[in-house]
């Protein structure tokens, strides 16, 4: 009986997660040390310990019985190496840096012991992965730190990058795009992993909320033939990890703040001062819970604008910001014509050929036919313009159950939430507001098992936002076109590294 519960739970458990199951990424990162005597022998007795100096983890390298020795899956970071065999001074190697997904290489010779001694290393680890075959590249801290970008988005870093290339597709609406184009393949054919786990919406394949650029440890960008666990992707991947805690504390507060009192005014507005501010700020710090033990580091940034949006899309013709059309919606000008009908709405155009009218024009093209004409007109262009009819139209006006022979209320059979282009001349509000928060708990059990917990909270609101798919530049729409987007995007991540032995490690993630 307990056989047979036993292997059920395992079932159930196996259903389980392959149901859950997505693609995922490194979190981590490996190092390969190779020991060499003075004579550059391989040396296969050593003990090689690597430890996290910021953090008080010490891991063991196994051996390859070639003078090899490796260390697998360490958190990205700043390492210290130190090699110790029997007949040989003490060797320390510092400043050791581990990248996501990379494959570090250090060499070291060893000397003979004159007594007991300790010589450091001058030799830095090998950036070239000389073993894998994939094309990776690495934004680091002092990237991230120190070089401009416009919006805090730092996925945009990976632009620097010759072999990856900005979407030209609107990064807009619910699900929004990486925006970047990798092996010639659209936004949405990219992974986003944060911290190993999949940060894509599987519906869309658009890119979830992530965390605010400060909390942004490094990231790596893979271009083209990537190891098999990196799933759904037939463009590229990008593996971001987040930073976290150490022994010392360190905390930043920073605010950026864009105002129309100091900036250009947007070329295409139909206002000579049209609102805009826009602050972003935010503060993040991490620090030590339990020395060598629990690291926490917890970041929030804000995002709030206040922005004009406008329409010129029915803008009188005599005006300085002549709009998307040439219809004249201005009471004084020569589009308004006294006809059979009534008065009518018209471009100059039209308005030049019915005013040039003679008897003979009349009698070669139809009476009837003019009329005909001024229906259209009046119909078509009154509607888009003021959404009235003409005051007279033969056949009668357009309404429910069938075409009504008066017009008392014009206009007839339109809804109350019919906008019209004359109405939407102007400007109207566009405001944002987005928060991240994320808090990263880092706690080491013991040197050979290491917990990672991180949630992050994405709530936001914009209003004033063009459609998806009208690639139309920010603010330059009809109102009545924009649209109202709010989403409260919640995620969480638990990993437990545990080394198993000296030549095994179990990564273990939920999301």
């Amino acid at each position: 009986m307990k056989a047979s519960l036993r292997l059920f739970c395992l079932v159930v458990l196996f259903l389980l997660v392959r149901q859950s199951a997505f693609a995922q990424g490194a979190a981590t990162g490996d190092l390969r040390v190779s020991v060499k005597d003075p004579k550059g022998n391989a040396v296969t007795n050593a003990t090689v310990t690597v430890r996290d100096v910021a953090k008080g983890l010490e891991r063991a390298g196994s051996s390859d019985g070639q003078g090899g020795y490796s260390v697998r899956q360490l958190a990205p970071g700043t390492y210290s190496v130190t090699v110790d065999a029997s007949g040989f001074a003490k060797a320390e190697a510092t400043g050791i840096a581990i990248t996501v997904g990379g494959m570090a290489e250090l060499p070291v010779t060893l000397t003979v012991a004159g007594g007991r001694e300790i010589i450091e290393v001058s030799a830095q680890a090998e950036i070239v992965e000389t073993s894998r075959s994939s094309t990776t590249d690495t934004v680091g801290e002092r990237r991230i730190d120190n070089l401009p970008i416009n919006g805090r988005n730092y996925i945009q870093f990976t632009l620097s990058d010759s072999q990856v290339q900005r979407d030209s597709s609107p990064q807009i609406g619910a699900a929004p795009t990486s925006g970047l184009n990798m092996s010639g393949q659209r936004a949405r054919s990219n992974l986003v992993n944060l911290d190993g786990a999949n940060n894509i919406d599987n519906s869309t394949n658009g890119v979830r909320s992530t965390v605010s650029q400060e909390a942004v440890q490094e990231f790596q960008i893979i271009t083209n033939n990537y190891a098999a666990e990196y799933g759904q992707a037939s463009g590229g991947v990008v593996n971001i990890i987040t930073r976290s805690g150490s022994n010392d504390f360190h905390g930043d507060v920073y605010g950026y703040l864009r105002d129309r009192d100091f900036q250009a005014v947007n070329p295409f507005s139909t206002t000579s001062n049209p609102a805009y501010t826009r602050v972003q700020a935010g503060t993040a710090f991490g620090g030590p819970i339990k020395k060598d033990k629990t690291y926490y580091y917890f970041s929030y940034e804000v995002t709030r604008r206040h922005e004009t949006g406008f329409s010129s899309i029915a803008a009188p013709t005599n005006l300085p910001y002549y709009g998307l059309t040439n219809f004249d919606t201005s009471t004084t000008a020569g589009g308004l014509l006294p006809l059979p009908l009534g008065t009518i709405q018209t471009t100059p155009v039209q308005a030049g050929f019915l005013q040039s009218l003679t008897a003979a024009d009349v009698g070669a093209l139809g009476a009837s036919n003019i009329l005909a004409y001024e229906e259209l007109l009046g119909a078509s262009s009154g509607m888009a313009l003021t959404g009235a009819w003409p005051l007279t139209m033969t056949g009668g006006y357009p309404g429910i159950g069938g075409f009504l022979t008066t017009c008392s209320a014009p206009p007839c059979f339109v809804p109350a939430s019919y906008q019209s282009l004359g109405s939407q001349v102007g400007n109207f509000p566009v405001f944002e507001g987005t928060s991240l928060y994320s808090l990263r708990i880092d706690h080491n059990v013991n040197n050979h098992n290491r917990l990672m917990l991180r949630a992050n909270v994405s709530p936001s609101t914009v209003t004033g936002i063009e459609g998806s798919g009208q690639d139309q530049p920010f603010g330059q729409n009809a109102y009545s076109r924009t649209s109202r987007q709010s989403y409260r995007d919640v995620a969480g991540v638990m990993q437990d590294t545990w080394t198993l032995g000296s030549n095994k490690v179990n990564e273990f993630r939920f999301q």
